[in-house]
């Protein structure tokens, strides 16, 4: 026959385990980010300082370089990183861009460079938003804000037929001879 166990004795020691182990894992993920030489995500406050200093090119050409983007903004200052994103199927560079620069003054002179001429396009310039968490989490089809299955309905009786069934009119959905729609 198997030992009874209290659980109310064993909640600490199950709590003190839980971080232990969570612990161990976070050293080993730091281990293995340092051998690949990866770099932890910054956090909010570090985000917002880059965005700060970043701006958004939108309107880009499709065959755009890094290289030509920061030929084009390097009057502005100091970059210290390009970006133009892909798309995750079909690996073609999307048509806009972002650029960090060393210091926030460089960003208001990259703005100034809004409605320039870049690869024979009128190019888009401005300064580079914070994502919110949680933006964009409800995509697809349907939700409560696009008229999908989300939400309360409401449904109207118009005509109630008790003996008979509903008449048959003329015309009906989408032009045929169809049944009788009272609305």
């Amino acid at each position: 026959m198997a030992p009874i166990i209290d659980n109310n004795s064993n909640v600490c020691s199950m709590d003190e385990e839980l971080e232990a182990e969570a612990v161990v894992l976070k050293q080993i993920q730091n281990k293995l980010s340092e051998k690949m030489g990866m770099m932890t995500p910054p956090t909010e406050e570090e985000q917002k300082a880059i965005d700060a200093k970043s701006v958004f090119i939108g309107n880009v050409e499709y065959g755009a370089t890094i290289e030509e983007l920061e030929q084009h903004f390097k009057g502005c200052g100091t970059i210290v990183r390009t970006t133009i994103p892909k798309d995750k199927v079909t690996k073609k560079q999307k048509n806009f861009a972002y650029i960090e620069f060393e210091s926030s003054a460089s960003v208001d002179n990259a703005i100034v460079m809004n409605g320039s001429i870049f690869r024979d396009r009128k190019i888009v310039v401005t300064s580079k938003r914070t994502n919110k968490p949680g933006m964009g989490a409800t995509r697809g089809r349907g939700g409560a804000f696009r008229g999908g299955r989300g939400g309360p309905q409401t449904v109207i009786v118009k005509y109630v037929y008790v003996n008979a069934p509903a008449p048959r009119g003329r015309g009906g959905f989408r032009g045929g001879r169809g049944r009788f729609n009272p609305y």
